[in-house]
């Protein structure tokens, strides 16, 4: 980084207007402005620390700047603590000085240092990877619906429609609790982040309408998420119960049809995994199947993930023919590595690899290890464009070996390709 920038974190005398001004000189919006503004004031757990500001030393004047966003997200039962960065913003006159780079690096010590397991990206293509972010978790899927495929009204239907009021936020952190449960991946939002979003979001770039469905004779609900904004021209449907039945979700088209005219957008896209029951129903009536975005994902300590994720991985373990494993499977991955030391199928330890052979080694390249970890794909689909994933019997041992290594099965056991989905959480 250019030695005229200094990098600070912000505190309680932080001017928000100052992030205003560079935000909307950055992007020529007011929105981004404005999302600032609001997300400095009031989204949950998110202190003036976690503003990282870059200044020139010799006017404190501000260049660079961004975010870190706390969330909570859950990986089959275990809370994983993640650090968005966002509202990433480097003025014009300050760019090609290094400080995107001086940001990062910051940013990465306070994830170290805070216990931050995961830090993700909603980011552009082709730019943070050089910071060590990889895409690993489905993110933005565009499962077109044009009208055609669904009715214009249904006579006699029992399902009304509601705006979602702060009095739902009990229903609706059980809604989420089923969400949490039919996927690997998720995040969990609790009554402050729900009271967020059903009001201070309203007023920015995220800001979407809920609505309550409800069986005018059973009393059974659904709910479903329709954001203002988003890619593409129509309307975007970006949450459902993930129980949803199939006639509460005919009712859901029908309804949110009459709203894409109001708005004038020409068809539905549900911005959901592909194989959601919602998604499915979609796809299976005739839209168009989605190919998501991803988010861009960065594990600053992979042996703290491991230990963070030990109960998976135990759960995996028991479920499998390696039931009751006693040794050590060893993750190289080259200039570093991980031991995961088993005892009777409990993960007793997870610590830096020795030097020492280890019959159980299973070898890849750093930058695949979001993608294997967090379950976005299986070695072998990795393997089929970069070689540099594999079991190490197969290219560094003795040909004799291969046919005793367990590495291959015991990576497919404890890092299986998994289904994810992760909704906002401002």
């Amino acid at each position: 980084m250019d030695s005229n920038y200094t990098i600070c974190r912000g505190d309680a005398a932080l001017d928000v207007s100052e992030l205003k001004t560079l935000y909307r000189d950055v992007f020529q919006q007011e929105d981004v402005a404005e999302l600032a503004d609001i997300l400095f004031h009031h989204a949950p757990g998110l202190p003036p620390e976690n503003w990282l500001l870059a200044r020139e030393k010799n006017t404190n004047a501000l260049a660079a700047a961004c975010v870190l966003i706390p969330w909570t997200w859950e990986m089959e039962g275990v809370a994983i603590k993640v650090g968005e960065q966002g509202l990433v913003g480097t003025l014009d006159e300050h760019r090609k000085k290094g400080l995107m780079r001086g940001l990062n690096d910051a940013l990465r010590q306070i994830m170290l240092d805070e216990g931050y397991l995961l830090g993700v990206i909603q980011g552009i293509p082709g730019f943070y990877h050089n910071f060590g972010y990889y895409y690993s978790v489905p993110l933005n899927n565009h499962i077109d619906a044009p009208f055609h495929i669904m009715p214009d009204e249904l006579e006699g239907s029992p399902w009304t429609f509601a705006p979602a009021t702060k009095e739902d936020i009990p229903f609706l952190l059980e809604e989420d609790e089923r969400y949490r449960s039919y996927y690997s991946i998720s995040v969990k939002r609790d009554r402050a982040v729900w009271d967020y979003l059903l009001t201070h979001s309203k007023n920015t770039e995220y800001g979407s309408d809920y609505f309550i469905t409800k069986h005018s004779k059973t009393g059974q609900r659904f709910y479903c998420r329709i954001p203002g904004q988003g890619f593409g021209s129509g309307l975007i449907v970006s949450e459902v119960s993930i129980d949803i039945s199939p006639d509460a979700f005919m009712a859901l088209l029908v309804f949110a049809k009459k709203l894409a005219r109001e708005r004038d957008k020409p068809y539905l896209r549900f911005d959901l995994h592909n194989d959601s029951p919602a998604g499915n129903m979609a796809i299976a009536m005739g839209a168009k199947k989605g190919y998501p975005y991803a988010w861009q994902i960065s594990i600053p300590d992979k042996v703290a993930f491991l230990r963070g994720i030990a109960s998976v991985l135990e759960k995996r373990l028991a479920g499998s023919c390696f039931k009751g494993f006693s040794g050590v499977y060893r993750l190289e991955m080259f200039a570093e590595n991980a031991d995961l030391v088993w005892s009777r199928g409990v993960l007793e330890e997870v610590r830096p690899g020795t030097t020492e052979e280890c019959p159980l080694t299973f070898c890849l390249n750093q930058d695949l290890f979001p993608l294997l970890a967090l379950g976005h794909r299986t070695w072998r689909e990795l393997q089929h464009t970069r070689p540099d994933i594999f079991p190490a019997a197969q290219h560094v041992r003795p040909f004799d070996y291969l046919a005793r290594d367990q590495s291959a099965p015991m990576t497919d056991v404890l890092f299986p390709k998994t289904k994810s989905w992760v909704y906002e959480r401002y």
